[in-house]
């Protein structure tokens, strides 16, 4: 009913050149041809180049080996549709698969729709471009913040993502998953309420391609009608005027005309065969999958005759009460557990923002001299915080202004004068230049803004 292909740029020219039949199509009727329809302002190989080309400066990862478009091919048996005395209308049929695919890319994203009505059964086909629309996130990364000495100093930085539009085929048709849950869906949606069925769930059919059709066909009208000119040269006096190369087209012509029918048919007699083979396969498949589903059943059986053979219907609706309370009970147990489970959480984040909230207040109070005593790691800490934190913007702002740091934290020439300042006297030991001062100095907090 429906079939979904992978088209790069190599297979998207042979695509649209039998769609738009700008090559031989030796199974469509040339004089149906002008009946086909195109339910978009596409109607040439060329124009549904451009078409994509358009919608594809909208993403940002195409490659040269890219997919550019899913083409979708949908029809159904031949006999189903009204012309042939079924009950599907074609354009009805159609256009609600139209709208299916609309609703699953985007009629945006629909650059090419043709019905194809000069083949033995009607056809729609459809040209999707892959796009996906990714919203904007945040994502945190870990990244070097700075350097303080000879150490590199890392930490997480937020960084802002911002929306963007993707070329992936992957998204619509990934995984054989996908491409079953496409059968499902469309046969539910569309092909079900026309009167069409789903096909086998177990199926072992495989697609047989054009070009495999049209080479058996041509391969057994080869083998079969085969009239030479030098056939006919021995007799070419018995027909008069008439050269043998003539006397030859109008024969073979002739032939062509009448029994090319069932030459076809002989031709396609192994890929028929092959398809007779397939549907044995699938009722073998579907045999064993439904013997399965019996032996699992009569196993069930088995267990629940071993848990209540012999009791009384009494006894039995006692069991099942008993057994909907214990699922009740350990269904209300579930929730209530992921309920205080959730509590808890709330309760922790609560905790966790009103803690930097605290943080963040002692902050906005550290004077950059204050921050500039700290030792290295508290200093570092509040540093990060600052950063972290969109309402610290100003605070950060003052720090880097008092020409104490630089702009990863470190104690600039300035701020390192500071600390040399209000050293101890070289008599008492300190391991480094940026070392916290025993006694705090004027205006030092005696506590890190960390400590609770």
């Amino acid at each position: 009913m429906i079939r979904a292909v992978k088209l790069n740029n190599h297979k998207l020219g042979a695509s649209a050149a039998h769609t738009w039949r700008t090559m031989p199509v030796p199974h469509a009727d040339k004089d149906r041809t002008h009946l086909n329809e195109d339910w978009r302002p596409v109607s040439s190989p060329k124009a549904l180049r451009t078409a994509i080309r358009e919608r594809l400066e909208l993403a940002d990862n195409v490659t040269a080996d890219s997919v550019l478009a899913i083409e979708y091919v949908v029809s159904g048996p031949h006999e189903a549709f009204a012309e042939q005395g079924g009950s599907v209308e074609w354009r009805s049929y159609f256009c609600d698969a139209l709208a299916f695919l609309e609703a699953r890319h985007g009629a945006e994203n629909i650059a090419a729709v043709n019905v194809q009505l000069d083949e033995l059964t009607p056809h729609l086909v459809v040209y999707a471009v892959p796009l996906v629309d990714y919203p904007a996130t945040t994502r945190t990364r870990n990244v070097i913040l700075g350097k303080q000495g000879d150490e590199w100093i890392r930490g997480p930085k937020a960084f802002d993502i911002p929306a963007r539009t993707a070329l992936s085929a992957t998204h619509f048709m990934g995984c054989r998953d996908q491409l079953r849950e496409l059968q499902s869906s469309f046969a539910e949606e569309v092909a079900i309420p026309h009167g069409l069925s789903r096909g086998l769930r177990h199926s072992a059919a495989t697609h047989v391609t054009t070009k495999a059709y049209h080479q058996a066909l041509a391969r057994g009208l080869a083998e079969n009608l085969s009239l030479s000119p030098d056939d006919l040269a021995r007799q070419g006096l018995l027909w008069g005027k008439e050269s043998p190369e003539k006397h030859a087209a109008r024969v073979t012509d002739f032939v062509v005309e009448h029994y090319a029918p069932t030459v076809a048919r002989a031709a396609t007699a192994g890929i028929e065969r092959r398809r007779a083979d397939e549907m044995a396969e699938t009722a073998r498949r579907t045999e064993a999958a439904l013997n399965e589903e019996r032996t699992a059943h009569q196993q069930a059986r088995e267990r629940l005759r071993g848990l209540i053979g012999g009791l009384s219907g009494e006894e039995i609706t006692k069991i099942k009460g008993f057994a909907n309370k214990c699922r009740r009970l350990r269904r209300e147990a579930e929730e209530a557990r992921k309920l205080e489970e959730q509590q808890r959480e709330e309760e922790a984040q609560a905790e966790r923002e009103r803690m930097e909230n605290d943080r963040a207040a002692q902050l906005r109070r550290l004077t950059p001299e204050a921050l500039a005593r700290l030792e290295k790691g508290e200093r570092v800490k509040a540093w990060r915080f600052a950063i972290a934190r969109d309402d610290l913007g100003e605070t950060l702002e003052a720090w880097l202004d008092s020409d104490l740091f630089e702009m990863d934290g470190i104690l600039s020439s300035r701020g390192r004068a500071l600390i040399e300042r209000e050293a101890p006297r070289p008599t008492e030991r300190h391991t480094t230049q940026e070392q916290t001062p025993a006694t705090p100095g004027a205006g030092m907090p005696t506590r890190s803004p960390f400590e609770r």
